[in-house]
């Protein structure tokens, strides 16, 4: 299928996305496509900030999607030997003690199992202060887990974040030097940031609805936010070089990040069917599977990563209103990006999400 065949087969998602933006849903979104392993398809409607129309330019807020490169760093320096998956927490932070904290391993920390609480109760206030990242990350240290790791599901922004800390103290480099030299540099990634020059900030897409909205602090928006360059959401990416960071842990990949039984341990259940917890506030009623990053699709129907997919898709979304997935089965792979927050309205965000990505799904899989 040609270029051509695949736009005027993506005409109805397309619709679609204008509608969204039409109704005031959103500002701004784009779409970007791969069959075969590569790039087919991108589309942009409607404006990314006041002053800037949606475009291949644009770098989009990526939310908790900013969760994968984090892990595709940290995994990278398992398959260098500077850690290891089951080594403790404690060992490389010795402050997080007690309260089983001795028991919270990496692997915990990257699926979401370890106990601890999702972020900070005052995670607004916090950011409308303009709190620094290590007050804001020491905190992780000072809630009660909720359950003893590894026996329950907890998504967790604090979790995340330990992961990136002990990678930085593990090697003594920086946690930004450590994502841009071993992911976005060998990932030829040239479009994407954690965090954002300060020359690129006209490019960045307004989210509305965040935390903190309309002050210094906001995240995603301000200065501020964008440098904390926070392991959980601090990415800003092109949609196209969001595709691109997913493909490469496709088994297609023609040139991988990562080595292929590392790829295959990311995009596999590693939570063995307890994830019943909560995901972002959202209660879990059926297991949902996770790797060790990526959130991967539910064949029991659990929160619904791919509706339409199969059950080897593997991506995440973000709440500032964006997904990433790949589904080897079906061949195909997508980007979508927005930019309304999930606070504004959650069943609306959700649906938006699924409702794209179903209709892509549609146009294009035969």
């Amino acid at each position: 299928m040609g270029e051509q065949g695949v736009a005027e087969r993506l005409a109805p998602v397309h619709r679609l996305i204008e509608r969204f933006v039409g109704d005031g849903e959103v500002d701004g979104a784009a779409l970007a496509v791969a069959r075969g392993g590569e790039l087919c398809a991108e589309w942009y409607a409607g404006r990314a900030a006041s002053d800037l129309a949606a475009g291949p330019n644009v770098l989009w807020p990526l939310a908790s999607i900013s969760k994968l490169y984090t892990a595709a760093m940290v995994m990278a320096l398992v398959e260098q030997g500077t850690l290891t998956l089951s080594m403790p927490v404690r060992t490389l932070l010795p402050e997080f003690d007690g309260d089983g904290r001795e028991k919270v391993r990496l692997r915990h920390l990257l699926t979401h199992t370890s106990g601890l609480i999702y972020e900070s109760p005052n995670m607004d206030q916090l950011l409308r202060e303009q709190t620094p990242y290590d007050a804001i990350i020491d905190e992780a240290y000072t809630h009660p887990l909720l359950f003893t790791p590894g026996t329950g599901f907890e998504y967790s922004d604090y979790g995340i974040a330990l992961a990136g800390r002990m990678a930085s103290v593990a090697t003594g480099i920086p946690f930004t030097d450590l994502v841009r030299t071993l992911v976005l540099e060998p990932g030829d990634l040239g479009d994407t940031f954690m965090p954002p020059d300060p020359s690129d900030y006209g490019r960045i897409a307004h989210v509305k609805g965040t935390l903190a909205y309309g002050t210094d602090g906001a995240m995603y928006n301000s200065p501020y936010a964008l440098q904390l360059a926070h392991p959980a959401f601090g990415t800003v990416a092109s949609v196209a070089d969001l595709l691109r960071f997913a493909l490469l842990f496709a088994p297609t990949a023609r040139k991988p990040l990562l080595s292929p039984v590392t790829n295959r341990a990311i995009t596999s259940d590693q939570t063995g069917g307890m994830a019943r917890g909560h995901l972002a506030g959202i209660e879990l009623s059926l297991p949902q599977p996770w790797g060790f990053g990526f959130e991967l699709n539910s064949s029991a129907g659990g929160f619904g990563l791919a509706e339409l997919g199969s059950s080897a898709t593997f991506g995440h979304a973000g709440a500032s209103g964006c997904t990433v997935m790949v589904d080897p089965v079906n061949d195909l792979a997508l980007a979508y990006v927005s930019n309304s927050h999930a606070n504004i309205n959650m069943d609306r965000w959700y649906f938006r999400l699924t409702a794209v990505t179903n209709a892509v799904y549609a146009a294009l899989c035969d």
